[in-house]
């Protein structure tokens, strides 16, 4: 028979969002958000110690919280196995003779020192001894503390403050490192007395207070996925402040000068302090706190959390050497949905054309204002050379619109690059793209691929030889005649004659034909490239 290893009454107190629920309700919350946020659910277990201490279970596969906790109900008790650092049933055991007397197995241990032993003031561990504890910190025991509220004092606060709970003087064993996010900020670090609220999937509420005796409040949370995120500071008497912190260099620390705080808002007894943003998967901060030293007020933060899972099998690179390969495209859309912003601030893809083809390229799905580019690395050096023309096409969106890039390419290898444009963006994305072949009647390689072969111009050349010349054509068009120097298509080549056509106006019955009867012989004649020979290797684009 599994072992009741949820305590209601505590996983209500520590979580004041859930203080509404009864018995039941809690119970259920726990399996289906409470695992997977990291939530303590009794002063007695701590399941990052239980999988610290066990590595059988992650051997066997047991990683997540669900399986964590199933495991530690159905076995790890009755197996007397460590889980936390307040509790140690053989050390329980072996500090009361009492219990050694009476037999009692590892199931009863934990029973009893959870029913009685607590109250009596019993150790528990090396660790942790509750008289110890209380006796030694007197601003417990002046508050009115009893055995029971200074176990949970002391898991809630006392352990992350560093405070001794034993006459041995052994500092508790370290949580370990969080299976997701960041490692834990350094011992004695501003950040490592954060509040940890897990692995946020849900929305969160929670009530508490900062003023004149206790002017900041640190709160730490990670994201298992980008995601939209939207935070109030609220039920405010008096102003405070909010922000949204990123611990970049990892030392613990707020950093203003690096970027480390993302954003900000102050809220007053009339207004909330609102921040809503996007965020890539990952570790994060919050810092509620009072500017004037005279400033006291309780507060409700509320965290709404909208998951935004990317679909890249991999982030994709930041520069065109890394990007991500997404190979050939087709008439058929591919989308990717990724994150760009403060914490990630470009996405490179790769992609290549087998044949000429009418690109397509959508940026939708926006929560801020990101730009695309269409790039050709000309010289191959994997960095984008903006003087060199190497950004073909750029465009910008909004949460109000798409950005929208519609071209012709030539067959060949190009880059696609999603990034921030002001320094505070923060959005999820969904990239579409797709590419429709486009049929030739000739393939000739690089400059001259797109022409058409004529029969020799001779005699006084005019565009009535050229067949096609006369009929009505896109807007705004060039009409060139090039001449070969070698005749192959792909080295150095002349233009002889170039000339605009059309018309710029919108209006399709407005667009002209080349004029009947344009007389190329006087520009051929005076060209310095060739002789008057229009019969060899002339061509008509």
């Amino acid at each position: 028979m599994a072992v009741n290893v949820f305590d209601a009454n505590f996983y209500r107190s520590a979580n004041a969002d859930l203080r509404n629920l009864n018995d039941a309700q809690a119970s259920q919350h726990l399996l289906n958000f409470g695992l997977n946020e990291r939530r303590t659910f009794s002063p007695l277990v701590d399941l990052s110690v239980y999988a610290a201490s066990n590595t059988d279970l992650a051997a066997a596969g047991l990683t997540t919280n669900r399986q964590l906790y199933d495991h530690l109900s159905n076995f790890g008790v009755k197996e007397g196995r460590v889980l936390s650092t307040v509790f140690n049933g053989s050390f329980y055991r072996n500090a009361n003779p009492d219990l050694v007397a009476a037999g009692l197995n590892n199931e009863q241990l934990f029973d009893h020192f959870r029913n009685f032993g607590i109250k009596e003031g019993r150790a528990s561990s090396q660790s942790f001894n509750v008289r110890f504890y209380l006796n030694n910190n007197a601003d417990l025991k002046q508050a009115g503390l009893n055995y029971q509220q200074a176990l949970e004092h002391y898991v809630n606060f006392g352990r992350k403050e560093g405070r001794i709970a034993s006459s041995s003087g052994a500092a508790p064993t370290p949580t370990p490192t969080p299976a997701v996010g960041d490692p834990l900020p350094p011992t004695n670090s501003t950040f490592r007395s954060a509040t940890d609220l897990g692995v946020l999937s849900a929305n969160r509420t929670i009530t508490d207070f900062v003023g004149t005796d206790d002017r900041n409040d640190y709160y730490r949370f990670t994201l298992n996925n980008n995601s939209d995120v939207d935070l109030t500071l609220g039920a405010l008497t008096d102003s405070a402040y909010v922000q949204l912190i990123k611990d970049y260099n990892q030392n613990g620390e707020l950093n203003t000068g690096d970027g480390e705080v993302l954003k900000e808002d102050s809220g007053y007894s009339s207004s909330n302090a609102d921040i809503s943003t996007s965020l890539q998967a990952g570790t994060y901060f919050m810092r509620v706190f009072t500017y004037y030293t005279d400033d006291n007020t309780n507060y409700d933060l509320r965290l709404g959390v909208t998951s935004k899972p990317a679909t890249t099998s991999t982030d994709p690179g930041s520069t065109l050497s890394t990007a991500l390969n997404i190979g050939a495209l087709s008439p058929n859309t591919t989308t990717f949905k990724d994150f760009v912003g403060q914490t990630d601030q470009n996405d490179c893809y790769r992609f290549t054309l087998n044949s000429n083809s009418n690109l397509r390229v959508t940026l939708a799905a926006l929560t801020d204002d990101p730009r695309v580019q269409l790039i050709n690395d000309k010289n191959n050096n994997g960095q984008i050379d903006n003087g060199d023309g190497e950004v073909l096409k750029e465009q910008f969106g909004s949460p109000s619109y798409n950005a929208d890039i519609s071209t012709a390419l030539q067959a060949g290898t190009y880059f696609i690059r999603v990034s921030r444009y002001y320094t505070d963006d923060n959005t999820n994305y969904e990239l579409r793209l797709a590419a429709e072949a486009v049929t030739t009647s000739q393939n000739r390689p690089n400059l001259l691929n797109r022409t058409l072969n004529i029969d020799p111009l001779t005699g006084t050349p005019t565009s009535d030889q050229v067949a096609g010349s006369t009929e009505a054509v896109s807007k705004d068009t060039t009409v060139s005649v090039i001449q070969e120097f070698n005749g192959n298509g792909s080295a150095t080549t002349g233009t002889l004659f170039s000339d605009a056509f059309g018309s710029s106006s919108s209006d399709a019955s407005n667009i002209e034909p080349l004029a009947s009867g344009t007389d190329f012989t006087g520009i051929l004649a005076s060209n310095q490239l060739d002789s008057t020979n229009y019969s060899t290797n002339l061509t008509f684009v």
